[in-house]
């Protein structure tokens, strides 16, 4: 099986071009008018979210409707903006530039907009046998649809990858991955120029690992590594991050990790989640997992000696 069978129809693809185009045109739009100036209410974003959705780019209207979250009050604020429209911007310059960039590339493209491969689409491709680590996961709701990532980790492998699992209505998972478990697997990543996300085929409950496989002990190395993954994908909007030994601080209202070389990460967790954390291991080094988004690290679960603590979100 050959790449160019994991992209859209043509049909498909040319209706994602007319949506790139609109999507063009709001972009120039918006910054005619300026970001200060510009009203970011749902009302605002409905009407090119909605033409998003109907040229079958699902992600882009996500992105779009997050920026009615976000508040103007908060220091962040112009980052997070400037952030999705960087990224969708790119993804227009794609588009417009695709016939001299590789089909993996394009592959990102198409996912990052919203074009999803079915699980049966990827019994081809290689796969990794493998004592698979949960370490962390999340759970989204939106309208009737809700959204579990979990992310894994491998003993022998030391991959991590995103599972991503869907439930519509009142249904269930249809796989079930608990916080702290481990599974035998064989793991299948979907393709791209630099892919996270994956499936397990058939796990199989095992004795728990009693510890990260792949935890980084400096933090320059780990952003070397988030910032070659990048290079390759620049979509990559949360990248895990795995690091031991390190120390939870406090700075003013903000809470820090630092490694054992005086690096630091800012923790992008509600104040409200880290208080207990800061409380039973300030100053203790411990080994931690999260997911780092390029600003800041959102802690899912820290290990100290044997044991494994989840963070919710």
């Amino acid at each position: 099986m050959t790449l160019h069978s994991f992209l859209p129809s043509s049909d498909r693809q040319d209706q994602m071009e007319k949506g790139i185009e609109q999507l063009e045109i709001w972009l120039f739009d918006l910054i005619k008018v300026g970001l200060l100036q510009y009203d970011f209410s749902e009302d605002s974003i409905f009407e090119i979210s909605s033409r998003m959705v109907d040229a079958k780019m699902g992600g882009v209207a996500r992105r779009l409707r997050r920026l009615t979250s976000f508040n103007r009050s908060d220091p962040t604020w112009f980052h997070s903006v400037l952030q999705i429209l960087g990224d969708l911007y790119l993804l227009v310059s794609v588009f417009k530039n695709k016939q001299n960039l590789s089909e993996n590339i394009l592959i990102s493209a198409y996912t990052m907009a919203g074009f999803n491969l079915q699980k049966n689409d990827l019994s081809h491709l290689p796969t990794i046998d493998d004592h698979w680590l949960i370490c962390g996961q999340e759970f989204q709701e939106e309208e009737n649809l809700r959204s579990r990532y979990t992310w894994i980790m491998g003993a022998q492998s030391k991959r991590s990858a995103l599972l991503l699992d869907f439930a519509f209505g009142r249904t269930d998972f249809e796989a079930s991955y608990s916080f702290n478990r481990s599974y035998q697997a064989k793991l299948i990543y979907y393709p791209g120029s630099f892919s996270l996300r994956a499936q397990l085929l058939q796990p199989s409950p095992v004795v728990r690992i009693n510890y990260y496989p792949a935890a980084f002990d400096q933090i320059d190395k780990f952003l070397d590594v988030f910032a070659s993954a990048v290079s390759k994908n620049l979509w990559i909007s949360e990248f895990p991050a795995c690091l031991k030994l390190v120390s939870i601080l406090k700075s003013g209202s903000k809470f820090l990790i630092q490694d054992q070389n005086n690096q630091q990460l800012q923790l992008g967790n509600n104040p409200e989640k880290i208080w207990p954390f800061f409380a039973t291991f300030a100053m203790q080094p411990c080994n931690i997992f999260g997911v780092w988004n390029g600003h800041n690290l959102r802690l899912l679960s820290i290990q100290k000696g044997l044991e494994f603590i989840q963070i919710t979100s």
